[in-house]
């Protein structure tokens, strides 16, 4: 099973997608499979990484978190080998409210992350402040 590391903090502007973005390279240059999701709606990780989050709005974490994909339909081949991405988009600040009628909605992001854990050494997650 993959090892899930957060890049969390209550404050912007300290460096999470910087962290997350380099340690995710660093890793998969190391010969590690990582994959990095970018749970962020200002989609700086995604950017970083030399995606447009505009370039396909329908294959992002939004989509899974209101039950329309699965993390295998999101997944991007980067140009590093061993570093895939789970973009995200600006749409994923309306998910709180779409998700209001999902049942068990705490749990939504938990429970898709599960089915590809064993994937991967690491998931590397950055998160929004």
């Amino acid at each position: 099973m993959g090892e899930v590391i957060v890049i969390t903090s209550g404050k912007g502007g300290v460096g999470k997608t910087t962290t997350s973005v380099n340690l995710a390279a660093a890793l998969a240059y190391s010969k590690k499979k990582i994959l990095l999701v970018d749970i962020d709606p200002q989609a700086n990780a995604t950017s970083g990484l030399n995606f447009d989050p505009d370039t396909d709005s329908t294959r992002t974490l939004y989509e899974v978190l209101i039950g329309d994909r699965t993390f295998e339909e999101v997944t991007l081949d980067t140009e590093i080998a061993d570093l895939k991405l789970v973009p995200s988009h600006i749409n994923l600040v309306g998910a709180e409210i779409e998700m209001l009628s999902i049942e068990n909605r705490e749990n939504v992001f938990k429970n898709a992350l599960q089915k590809v854990i064993d994937k991967y050494e690491y998931i590397i997650i950055d998160c929004s402040p």
